[in-house]
């Protein structure tokens, strides 16, 4: 798994994610978001649109996050899951908790 961090304007971090996010692989999304958080990043994007698979561990991972952030008035949306990972959230009713967006203006305007 890779994760291609993109910096936009008005402190937005778009975490573009390549790959199954299991095992380990969801401890580097969370050092990725302390990092962008650290680093002044008052909305995260995360860009599930080239992971095919997560594992409990990741769901774990990323509901924390929000969790987390969420205490400190840093908001994290959800970007182009694919059907796979769409139906896990599902199925969890994890949708019911992120927002969800399937175009990246879209989720970038969420923020406003």
């Amino acid at each position: 798994m890779d994760i291609n961090t993109v910096v936009r304007e008005n402190n937005i971090s778009i975490l573009r994610i390549d790959g199954k996010i299991i095992g380990e692989a969801s401890n580097t999304i969370q050092r990725e978001i302390d990092k962008q958080t650290k680093n002044g990043a008052g909305k995260i994007v995360l860009d599930l649109s080239a992971v095919p698979l997560m594992d409990s561990a990741a769901l774990g991972t990323i509901v924390a996050a929000l969790t987390s952030l969420n205490k400190r008035g840093i908001k994290l949306v959800l970007l182009k899951p694919q059907k796979a990972v769409s139906n896990v959230l599902r199925i969890t009713r994890l949708d019911t908790i992120f927002e969800i967006y399937d175009d990246e203006q879209k989720a970038i305007s969420a923020f406003d």
